[in-house]
């Protein structure tokens, strides 16, 4: 028998991670030669996810629309997930984002950013799949998009860099 798990934690978690990517890619566009308008446009679905995530939160606030049954494993894993978000010092990532000297290095924080995104909107489609099935399928889609950009940009640079 499973455990009622409150999604809350993990919700603001998400709306988190979406606040502080979009502010991320952001800081990193404003120096055109690490991404420009690329960043700032993948920064812009970002900000739409924070939407979702936060109007999800309002909807449910004090309710049991956050709750699922899951197994006492499947609970840990969930904590561990938010207990190790990569995300959650925004001061120390900006300050990392900040010394950037070469795309390379914005491509590998944006790689571990929408790889986690990737993974966590899949969890919270599994746990929670009567929850907004369309928005979080859609988001998961461009999540994804977003990882396929990242690495293939990620790639390119690294051919051009070695001249290949």
């Amino acid at each position: 028998m499973g455990k009622l798990f409150d999604g809350t934690e993990f919700f603001k978690m998400m709306a988190d991670n979406e606040k502080t990517v979009a502010a991320l890619y952001r800081q990193v566009a404003a120096d055109a030669r690490l991404g420009g308008k690329f960043l700032e446009n993948l920064a812009k679905d970002e900000d739409r996810h924070f939407d979702i995530y936060t109007s999800l939160l309002k909807k449910h606030s004090g309710g049991s629309g956050l709750k699922a049954e899951i197994s006492d494993d499947q609970e840990r894993y969930m904590n561990l997930l938010i207990a190790n978000n990569m995300l959650k010092d925004v001061d120390k990532l900006m300050k990392k984002a900040a010394n950037f000297a070469d795309k390379d290095q914005v491509y590998e924080l944006a790689e571990l950013a929408e790889r986690d995104s990737v993974l966590y909107v899949e969890e919270l489609m599994a746990v929670f799949p009567e929850v907004m099935p369309a928005d979080f399928a859609k988001v998961l889609k461009e999540e994804k998009d977003h990882l396929k950009q990242v690495l293939s940009r990620r790639m390119e640079n690294k051919m051009t860099s070695l001249r290949l």
